[in-house]
């Protein structure tokens, strides 16, 4: 997986992510898989990244505050987006949209002047 950064264009969250973390926080919004290690298999097998590489990344989320899990020795606690980790997919693919479509109405208007 190359590991880009992209700024999260919410001034509420001011936070910026890399395509990794884009990635496992999609993955957990899509709500298919109900614990850490399970993501950590998934998204190691699907991606082709490493495990430890994953771990990493899903610690880091929730010591930022944008996801939830149980630790070892916990129970009960299924594998989440919390509220700012959901802004902030939601704001990231908000922001992708509106490029493209800025993209798509920008290339329109320079067919149309015959550029």
């Amino acid at each position: 997986m190359q590991q880009q950064t992209n700024t999260i264009r919410n001034r509420d969250l001011g936070l910026k992510v890399t395509d990794k973390e884009l990635t496992i926080l999609y993955e957990i919004g899509l709500d298919l898989i109900p614990t850490a290690t399970e993501l950590v298999e998934s998204v190691s097998e699907k991606y082709e990244a490493s495990q430890s590489g994953v771990w990493y990344t899903l610690k880091k989320l929730k010591a930022q505050g944008l996801v939830d899990f149980a630790e070892k020795g916990e129970i009960h606690r299924p594998l989440t987006l919390t509220d700012t980790g959901t802004r902030a997919i939601r704001s990231r693919v908000v922001d992708v949209q509106n490029r493209q479509y800025h993209y798509i109405v920008s290339g329109a208007q320079a067919v149309n002047r015959g550029v």
